[in-house]
């Protein structure tokens, strides 16, 4: 992993995080674990494309 892999799996999680707390945030209902679980799951889903691409 380069660093350029490093960067854009970050931004992915931060976006997949930032994303939810928006989604949840219109019906006032921040839950901090659905928000952490979503960035579990892009981060998961970026170390698997990087991993499959090298």
């Amino acid at each position: 992993m380069d660093m350029m892999d490093v960067s854009l799996t970050a931004l992915t999680v931060f976006s997949a995080v930032m994303l939810v707390y928006e989604w949840m945030s219109l019906y006032n209902n921040v839950d901090y674990g659905v928000m952490f679980f979503a960035g579990l799951l892009a981060g998961t889903l970026s170390a698997l494309i990087i991993k499959g691409r090298s």
